[in-house]
């Protein structure tokens, strides 16, 4: 045999390496269909690890102070069940509070939408088909069912809430081995095991400070529309809360309906005052200051958290969107951190640490250049 002759078994195809992309584009489309048809289990299944991941904390303090691991953790789990009762009652007297509230102003809300009719026929010349085109798809009281949904949905309360409470129990208690299942893996797949521990830490930061914020925000937004005598301000300032763990997109959804409410009970005045409110603390809060305190940046970019805000909420529903940020740092931390060889994508989606260092060097070798030279 010539020795020029090779194995044809052993030499690359030219197109081996565009074969293993389009497989591995499919087997992801595959995973992500297969994620939206069980998007009931995936989104509570999260949720519960999330939750169970700011609550550890606690229980390690606990047994340092030499609290048992079995009263440690059975508090816990109380304090977390604690939490969901709480927003669980919130949300049923929002409820009974919506049922009552919205009959209440159907005079004013087919009155706004006779002004509305008039003004785009009288004044702008529109014909009367696309007239009440527009008038239908703007019908406020579908606006205000689509508020107390995304409301309705923020802890997949009903049917899953029985599922999400017993996994935060389970996952509770397995959450005693965990250090020692990390470390046993930490040995054959340290990256992997780095990976997970930032994608906690950054997860628990963001969650933590987010609740704290929203808290805030909620509370200064139910004094404002109290004091304005705004009707159900406690279920706009609840809605307000639950957004804010929504990206960009969350304000807006709990700003539209807390100011039609205000332009139907207070007319103009109003509706400018709550507007203007919510759009400083909003901008104040929720942009300036709240990213100082996050111990820690979660490093994605604005692109891919708008983006990400609109991926999960597709394929996961509402409690997509309010875990977009934490489920797209889990992805993160599968697909990019645990391998080093994908470092490279970093600076993509967010991770400019290295490119502030390097723009930072050329700024003051720029203005060294500028210095007269003595």
């Amino acid at each position: 045999m010539s020795a020029s002759t090779g194995n044809p078994a052993s030499t690359p195809s030219p197109n081996s390496s565009g074969t293993k992309v389009l497989i591995s584009l499919a087997a992801a489309v595959i995973v992500l269909i297969g994620l939206s048809r069980i998007s009931s289990i995936v989104g509570p299944v999260f949720l519960a690890l999330v939750l169970t991941i700011c609550v550890y904390p606690v229980k390690q303090r606990l047994m340092a102070r030499g609290v048992t691991p079995v009263l440690a953790g059975l508090a816990t789990i109380l304090s977390v069940y604690a939490m969901i009762g709480a927003l669980v009652a919130s949300l049923w007297v929002s409820a009974v509070q919506l049922t009552k509230l919205l009959p209440q102003f159907a005079p004013q809300i087919t009155e706004l939408s006779d002004d509305l009719r008039i003004f785009l026929h009288d004044s702008l010349g529109i014909g009367d088909e696309q007239v009440r085109a527009i008038v239908d798809s703007v019908d406020l009281r579908v606006l205000f069912d689509t508020a107390y949904t995304i409301l309705g949905s923020a802890m997949n309360v009903g049917s899953g809430l029985v599922f999400l409470l017993l996994l935060i129990m389970f996952m509770s208690i397995d959450a005693t081995y965990f250090p020692t299942i990390l470390a046993v893996v930490k040995e054959k797949r340290a990256p992997v095991v780095d990976a997970l521990s930032n994608f906690a830490k950054l997860s628990r930061s963001f969650m933590i400070m987010t609740t704290l914020f929203g808290a805030i925000v909620a509370a200064l937004n139910l004094a404002l529309l109290l004091i304005l005598g705004v009707p159900g301000a406690g279920l706009w300032a609840l809605l307000s809360f639950v957004c804010g763990f929504i990206p960009f997109i969350g304000f807006w959804i709990s700003l539209v309906p807390a100011a039609i409410m205000a332009l139907l009970a207070g007319g103009l005045p109003t509706f400018i005052g709550v507007v203007a409110f919510y759009g400083v603390i909003n901008s104040l809060i929720q942009s300036i200051i709240q990213p100082k305190f996050v111990s820690g940046s979660v490093n994605l970019n604005m692109t891919l958290t708008f983006l990400s805000v609109i991926f999960w909420s597709a394929l996961l529903g509402p409690l997509g969107a309010l875990m977009a940020v934490p489920l797209t740092l889990f992805a993160r931390a599968i697909l990019v951190d645990s391998h080093p060889e994908s470092a490279w994508l970093k600076p993509f989606i967010g991770d400019v640490s290295e490119s502030k260092a390097m723009l930072a060097a050329q700024r003051a070798e720029g203005k060294a250049a500028k210095r007269p030279k003595v």
